[in-house]
């Protein structure tokens, strides 16, 4: 007697593939919010160009203002409209929420592949 299994290797990549992108999006956007909580903060252009510029879909996080990449590491650091700001708030936050991003990617990805 014997046992035959025939996998659709094509479907199988489609349904990675898809949940991979559902995965990254899911943390990209955890990646953005927690990256904006320490972001510099004046008049709220930095943070809202980081919203209207990032391909949450794609991972990619972008601060897209004249001034940006000054700011990210620019060690004086205003904290009157958020006490929370710091420079190089992309790798603060990683420090800090690093393995909630893991978690949160994983959480999405094991989700969509139900």
């Amino acid at each position: 007697m014997s046992v035959t299994i025939n996998l659709d290797i094509p479907k199988i990549m489609d349904n990675i593939e898809a949940a991979n992108e559902l995965a990254i999006a899911a943390m990209s956007q955890q990646v953005l919010a927690d990256s904006n909580y320490y972001c510099k903060h004046d008049q709220g252009m930095l943070i809202a160009s980081a919203i209207n510029n990032s391909d949450i879909e794609k991972g990619i996080i972008v601060w897209d203002t004249p001034y940006a990449q000054k700011q990210y590491y620019l060690e004086n650091t205003n904290t009157d409209k958020n006490p929370n700001a710091q420079m190089m708030w992309f790798h603060k936050a990683k420090d800090v929420h690093g393995d909630e991003w893991d978690k949160v990617y994983a959480a999405a990805f094991k989700k969509a592949m139900k």
